[in-house]
């Protein structure tokens, strides 16, 4: 018997389904004493043949309490290099995110959970947007922002570490 090839539907569930655990991890790593969630897209559009201008921000709004400043952030899992590069997005996303940025004055960080499983990454990484030129990077390029995925995250002068 012939072994069925994974269907364009499954391997579709499959990512959203890891971006999903990757996007819940992420959250538990903000402490609910310091951080409050404002915004956390649902992706409806997935579910329904319709637009939703709300599902292209970014994944996660977050609010420092004691500051009440605010930031967003995307979260990108992904298990392995694409030609030694961590391919995080399509280019069309990588500017509306810069649009996002730019029109609403929100920092923006990309978080990227790299290696293990969405819900430990091996590596992480939490690089600015404006730090990102490519939608595909080299880990050496952003080596300066990693950070330990077992740790919580901290806002200090507008910087997410």
């Amino acid at each position: 018997m012939k072994e069925k090839e994974p269907s364009e539907n499954n391997i579709m569930e499959e990512k959203i389904e890891k971006g999903n655990e990757f996007e819940s991890f992420v959250v538990k790593k903000f402490s609910r004493k310091y951080f409050s969630i404002v915004a956390w897209t649902t992706d409806i559009n997935r579910k329904h043949n319709r637009y939703v201008e709300s599902d292209s921000d970014p994944d996660l709004r977050i609010r420092y309490v004691p500051t009440d400043e605010e930031f967003s952030i995307e979260c990108k899992f992904r298990s392995g290099l694409y030609q030694g590069k961590i391919a995080w997005c399509k280019y069309e996303q990588m500017e509306r995110y810069r649009d996002y940025r730019e029109k609403t004055g929100i920092p923006l960080f990309i978080v990227i959970g790299f290696g293990g499983e969405p819900g430990k990454p091996e590596r992480m990484f939490c690089v600015p947007i404006e730090e990102i030129k490519y939608n595909q990077l080299y880990p050496s390029a952003i080596e300066a922002f990693e950070r330990n995925p077992k740790e919580y995250f901290f806002w200090k002068n507008g910087v997410l570490e």
